[in-house]
């Protein structure tokens, strides 16, 4: 009788065996689907999480060494003002030209004197106490600045324009093509209260008097209420210019180096697999990396997708546990049916019937069980790897959430403010962590749980299968009796 036929009888025959079997092949089945389609969930979260926080690569300062740096300085010339370290337009320029950027932006902050016309006041009562904040204790002599100038290459790349906080009512933006021209946005209410208007020249002056600029008006933008009214004169958003950075050259302590200074720039990147090669890129020029850094909002990065790579570790692991169990499992049943069949086996070998064919009787009995069940897991493994999905997928949101209270606390604990650190809005930026995730099983899922499954089948059946198919005929024979 052929061995296949003989296979399929004997399952038929043995239906408690085969349920058994079965039963063990669907659960193995299940839980190795629901890790492979939890693994996969990890790069459609990376990249959801990537297009949330959008490409942009930020150089900028890096602000735990800026802090050393600053206490070293104050620690060596204890009565002079800090001269914070910018980064030269040429080198940023350098990045700018790479391939994998699409479109960039940079970023000057100054303060200064408004020089002809009048800035918007603040409440006297709460701007006592603003010299200090605003660093004027080493140099009480001086006029507190009540002007805030931000230079950009391109006013619609910054954040209250793109997110509408802050929208051109008159006139037009600052663009790349305004480089090197004297050129400003003022706010509503400023030019209302000073009755001016686009192509009215304002002037504004250093705190020291040393340097002047004088620009032309080409756009006149409303900014948003906050509700907020700041201690100084110069936080008050109505107070705020946008120039081009060419233009407050002047302001900076670092005005002699070569091209302008900046504070930051901003890259905005065709693709996020770009990132680690732009950075590389950045190592090779001659930014100062000892306090400067290429940030790639990586923070903010893996505080979103975080709990989704650890929950992939996690069903990796289980997809290694659950082969070696599931196989050990397995084997140690389908010895025990093996053992039980000696005599059938012993006679089958008597009668002339090949070894080679017995083991292909064996593995086609449990190949066809291992098929069945793999058949069913198709259907239900995408609901167990939902439920997986979503029970260890909060369990790391919550392991996440207590980490990041217990390191937030003893961050806060030390923190030092700097008038640069102040300005960066991103310190303060917020992401919740992905907490809902869509577990589906794809035809890959599908295709590595029939080679790992059968991988299984082979290992359990043979192995336990020559442990007793090695004995002549005789010997199995006799051992039954």
């Amino acid at each position: 009788m052929n061995f296949i036929k003989r296979a399929f009888l004997s399952v038929r025959a043995r239906k408690g065996k085969s349920l058994i079997l079965f039963t063990v092949f669907l659960v193995v089945a299940n839980l190795t689907l629901a890790g492979f389609a939890m693994q996969n969930v990890t790069e459609t979260a990376s990249d959801l999480a990537r297009k949330k926080l959008g490409v942009e690569v930020t150089l900028g300062l890096d602000h735990e060494k800026l802090q050393k740096y600053i206490e070293k300085q104050v620690e060596e010339n204890p009565n002079e003002r800090i001269n914070i370290p910018e980064i030269s337009t040429d080198e940023a320029d350098k990045l700018a030209k790479s391939s994998f950027v699409k479109n960039f932006n940079y970023l000057k902050e100054a303060y200064g004197l408004a020089d002809g016309f009048k800035p918007i006041e603040v409440d006297e009562n709460e701007s006592e106490g603003a010299v200090a904040f605003a660093g004027g204790g080493q140099n009480a002599d001086r006029e507190m600045p009540n002007i805030a100038i931000t230079g950009v290459r391109s006013s619609d790349l910054l954040k209250g324009f793109t997110e509408g906080t802050e929208k051109i009512i008159k006139g037009r933006p600052i663009t790349a093509e305004d480089k090197g021209k004297k050129v400003a946005l003022i706010e509503k209410q400023l030019a209302k209260q000073n009755k001016l208007k686009v192509g009215d020249k304002v002037k504004v002056k250093t705190d020291d008097g040393k340097s002047k600029i004088k620009v032309e008006i080409i756009g006149i933008y409303e900014a948003s209420d906050t509700g907020q009214q700041p201690p100084i004169a110069f936080m008050k958003p109505s107070n705020k210019i946008y120039v081009t950075c060419e233009s407050i050259k002047g302001f900076s302590r670092n005005k002699d180096m070569k091209g302008t200074p900046i504070d930051s720039a901003a890259y905005n990147l065709t693709d996020p697999d770009h990132i680690d090669a732009f950075k590389a890129l950045g190592k090779k020029t001659d930014i100062d990396f000892d306090l400067f850094k290429l940030d790639a909002h990586d923070a903010l990065y893996k505080k979103m997708v975080g709990p989704i790579e650890n929950m992939a570790t996690t069903s990796k692991w289980i997809v290694y546990m659950v082969s070696i169990t599931g196989s050990i499992i397995l084997g140690l049943i389908i010895m025990l049916t093996i053992k039980e069949r000696r005599k059938e086996l012993g006679i089958l070998l008597a009668i002339g019937e090949k070894k080679g064919k017995l083991i292909g009787q064996l593995l086609v009995e449990v190949v066809c069980i291992a098929v069945l069940a793999f058949s069913l897991s198709i259907f239900t493994g995408g609901a167990v790897s939902q439920k997986m999905g979503d029970n260890l997928l909060q369990k790391e949101i919550t392991a996440s959430e207590e980490q990041e209270n217990n390191s937030g606390q003893q961050t806060h604990s030390g923190m030092v403010t700097s008038s640069a650190s102040v300005m960066d809005g991103d310190l303060d930026k917020d992401v919740d962590p992905i907490d809902n995730i869509d577990v589906s099983v794809t035809s890959q899922d599908i295709l590595n749980l029939g080679g790992l499954g059968l991988l299984i089948a082979i290992l359990a059946t043979l192995l336990p299968a020559l442990s007793i198919l090695r004995l002549n005929p005789k010997d199995i024979l006799l051992k039954d009796e």
